[in-house]
């Protein structure tokens, strides 16, 4: 288990979920006459007296961020919103294990079950009432069952095992089965797995008789008071991946899958809708023994918990012969705490055993806060807490157990454990900067994304910095508003002010390097830094070590290694090297300028000459200007002839024409004589690519203001030009807010650490419903059809 997350009733996230749950809080409301009214719930209706006007409300739950999922706004109206909420919590899932869901690499399964919905009835039966036409596929699409799981592995490019489970309140418990044994199977190494129960028009319910809803209103699982359930709502999701895949990628381990079954009652029951006490008992068994944990060793028991008399006590006495009296164990229920989740209160009792595990602390049953007298155990192996409960790792581990029966019989178990101790490490590596890439879908977003990183980082240690530096760069995606903040891992860092802020275009910008700038004695840390902008530069050294005289050699060597004048040679070298750190993340020019020797940087980085050859030609260029500067074009010109000359593979300007340099020019040893002598100016050059690519980033390898100045002067925008001046870290990052693509993967090979929960993604939770429904849903709240609210 590496990823959860669940919304329901005061619950936004797995944070709220704890908090919750540790203070033993429920998110019930009761209702008054006058908000049951202004929610068009008939006053026939509410003033019955079997009327129960209590809800476990989910907040938001007609917002969707139609956009961030590629919906057209009559592809949301049409899709049932319980759709809608697994979407965004499949994404928060895999986003809490500090990866991006549209970029996972394995195959990823997808088990998800969903409550009975009348939304796509509703949108049918009405608006053949109002004469309007609906499209039948494109309602089935969005509210059938058959599709829910399937949207979700359409929407995210998931290619593992795909489907919906539908048994009654068991659904997110089997869903979790079944991912456990594909996985096992080998029919995907990843798998979400959970539910949903979302009714938007909650409000009350009528409770009659022999109904196994409460009658107060109250659910109070494993309580002498105990009268009935009240549904809740709700999602909730699990991420699980196979344990070898989890820890090459550095994913965090909140659990470890020991063992699941699943079965049917069979006719072992009173009725279709009764519980089978042998059924649950051999149930729990066989989870056990596929775990291979003894009873003695669970140390919570996440139960069913419904909170009716019957079930609970059949339920208490099937785990009481399944456990065999031994041990000590807790017995807990989500249910008191957000109701009834039916298709995902599996799911969400799993969550619950997860943070208890992180938490080390087992939660205290919530009716027992309120005043609600505990259900005898006596002669169990079970005791109820009206406080949380230490529960802190030991040497032998620990172990909960989750329950989930569903109405029919078809029930599931879970067993989940601590991972061993040095599975919960992960080697790190990296730079003793960080840089952050910051993105949201809009700027005011952003700002709280860089306020929430800020936060996170404030006082972390540097390994948590380095964690959070790693899950931004490869565990989350580019979205359209940047920016970036450079941190040590050690002290304090620069933060982007709003102004700073940028937005990508939807495609990634064409890229030009200039080449080198008259001065880069900046990059010369690279050497001693980067390992493959050191490998790049000392193959061309030794090359230019037999052409350059001894003195002139060492010149160029010790100016690389430690500094020094800067002429040609070393300009190139630098060139190169910059070129070889940024490609190795991916990052290549459309475009090469060169200005003086830098065209012959250019040239090699095109193709037209080799890495060997044009170390060559860059010292054969300074020797002939310092030994014959009359003639010197001529003498470089008959030094090429015997060198091979390439057609360009990536386009450069030419420095003598200010044109795009021909295979003809390029391959002519006259030209290059040429080009030693006066060029045309370095602006004209820019205009020409200007003109074929007006919104290009323009990047200068080297420091100096030179190339930047004639750049602005050829009509580039001053925000387009960039300069690897104070560091190629920065450049990167500049070059990122820009739209530029970067190989973060690439990136992690010198920088990897552990992924974490930081920076989820703020969703916009913008109300969407079908125009036939809009007067005609009682219960829904009509403040919630307005506004537009961000949703962390």
């Amino acid at each position: 288990m590496v990823g959860m997350s669940i919304r329901a009733a005061g619950v936004r996230n797995t944070a709220d979920f704890w908090q919750l749950l540790s203070t033993g809080k429920t998110g019930r409301r009761e209702m008054s006459h006058a908000e049951l009214t202004r929610r068009g719930v008939p006053e026939r209706r509410f003033k019955d007296p079997a009327y129960v006007p209590v809800t476990y409300p989910m907040d938001g739950s007609l917002g969707f961020d139609a956009a961030a999922f590629g919906f057209t706004g009559r592809e949301a109206e049409l899709t049932d919103p319980q759709h809608r909420v697994l979407l965004q919590e499949c994404y928060r899932a895999v986003e809490s294990s500090g990866c991006f869901i549209g970029s996972l690499p394995d195959r990823v399964g997808v088990f998800l079950g969903s409550r009975t919905s009348g939304y796509g009835p509703r949108i049918e039966y009405l608006s053949a009432a109002a004469g309007l036409d609906v499209d039948p596929a494109a309602l089935a699409i969005g509210t059938d069952p058959d599709y829910l799981a399937n949207r979700v592995s359409y929407a995210f490019g998931l290619t593992g095992p795909s489907m919906t489970v539908l048994t009654a309140c068991s659904s997110s418990g089997v869903a979790v089965h079944l991912a456990c044994q594909a996985i096992l199977a080998g029919e995907c190494d990843s798998a979400l797995a959970g539910g949903v129960a979302l009714d938007v028009r909650d409000a009350g319910y009528l409770c009659t008789e022999g109904s196994i809803n409460s009658p107060r209103g109250r659910c109070e699982p494993y309580t002498a008071s105990a009268d009935g359930t009240v549904e809740g709502n709700g999602a909730a999701v699990v991420f699980l991946r196979r344990l070898d895949v989890a820890l090459a990628a550095g994913n965090p381990i909140l659990g470890v899958v020991a063992g699941t079954a699943v079965n049917n009652d069979g006719r072992e029951r009173a009725g279709f809708t009764a519980p089978g006490v042998a059924g649950q008992v051999e149930l729990i068994e066989e989870a056990l023994d596929v775990a291979g944990v003894p009873a003695e060793g669970i140390g919570l028991l996440e139960g069913h918990g419904s909170g009716t008399s019957i079930g609970d006590a059949l339920e208490v006495e099937a785990a009481a012969q399944a456990f065999g009296g031994a041990g000590s164990c807790r017995l807990h229920s989500v249910k008191a705490n957000i109701g009834n989740l039916t298709a995902a209160a599996g799911a969400a009792g799993l969550i619950a055993c997860l943070l208890a595990l992180r938490h080390e602390r087992i939660p205290p049953n919530a009716p027992l806060l309120a005043g609600a007298p505990p259900m005898d155990l006596r002669g169990t192996p079970f005791t109820l807490a009206d406080r949380p409960v230490p529960w802190p790792r030991s040497e032998g581990g620990r172990h909960g157990a989750v329950s989930s029966f569903g109405l029919g019989g078809t029930n599931a178990h879970v067993i989940v454990g601590d991972a061993e101790p040095e599975l919960r490490l992960a080697a790190r590596q990296g730079r003793s900067w960080q840089l952050l890439p910051l993105s949201a879908d809009d700027p005011e977003r952003l700002r709280a994304t860089v306020e929430a990183v800020r936060t996170a980082v404030d006082g972390a240690p540097p390994d948590a910095r380095q964690d959070i530096g790693h899950t931004l760069r490869t565990g989350r995606p580019g979205l359209g508003a940047r920016t970036t903040a450079l941190i040590p891992l050690d002290g304090n860092g620069t933060w982007p002010a709003p102004d700073r802020f940028r937005t990508a275009p939807p495609a990634p910008p064409p890229l030009v390097f200039l080449l080198p700038g008259e001065d880069a004695g900046h990059a010369l840390a690279l050497y001693r830094t980067e390992p493959v902008f050191r490998s790049t530069v000392d193959e061309s050294l030794a090359v230019m070590a037999q052409t350059l005289d001894p003195a002139a050699f060492a010149a160029v060597r010790d100016a690389v290694h430690a500094g020094g004048p800067v002429s040609p040679p070393v300009l190139h070298l630098l060139g190169i090297g910059q070129h070889a750190v940024l490609g190795d993340l991916g990052i290549r020019p459309d475009v090469l300028m060169g200005q003086g020797a830098g065209e012959l940087t250019a040239a090699q980085l095109s193709g037209v000459l080799s890495a060997e050859d044009a170390a060559r030609a860059v010292c054969w260029r300074g020797q002939a200007v310092a030994d014959t500067p009359s003639e010197a074009g001529a003498h470089f010109a008959r030094r090429l002839r015997d060198v091979r000359l390439h057609s360009p593979a990536t386009p450069v300007v030419s420095g003598v024409t200010g044109s795009w340099l021909t295979a003809e020019e390029a391959g002519d040893p006259g030209y290059w004589g040429v080009q030693l002598g006066e060029p045309v100016p370095f602006d004209e050059a820019v205009r020409t690519v200007v003109s074929e690519h007006p919104d290009a980033v323009y990047l200068a390898l080297g420091g100096g203001t030179e190339l930047l100045a004639a750049a602005r002067r050829g009509g580039v925008a001053e925000d387009a030009v960039l300069a690897t001046q104070p560091g190629i870290v920065q450049a990167v990052g500049a070059l990122w807010e820009r739209g530029v693509r970067v190989d973060w993967d690439a990136y992690a090979e010198r920088d990897r650490a552990r992924r974490i929960d930081v920076a989820p993604r703020a969703f916009a939770r913008t109300p969407w419903l079908h125009p036939a429904l809009r007067g005609h849903c009682p219960g829904i709240d009509p403040a919630d059809l307005a506004g537009k609210q961000a949703d962390r």
